[in-house]
């Protein structure tokens, strides 16, 4: 379970975390769906490199507790 930033962090690190924690912040907390993320992110993350870290935060979002 991730209660707060610093356990996804901890447990995922910097790189990996950070880009959890933007997909937690457009999806959860600002309601938008995966393909206006895609879309608003492909200036910051590649096609693929959105593809696997998406697919990271499908698995454990109803791990994270802080955005709820």
């Amino acid at each position: 379970m991730y209660n707060t930033i610093e356990n996804l962090i901890k447990h995922q690190g910097w790189v990996r975390g950070s880009k959890i924690h933007y997909l937690i912040q457009k999806n959860m907390v600002e309601g938008k769906s995966k393909e206006e993320i895609k879309e608003a992110s492909l200036e910051i993350m590649n096609p693929r490199g959105f593809t696997s870290t998406w697919n990271l935060y499908d698995r454990i979002k109803d791990d994270i507790e802080w955005a709820r």
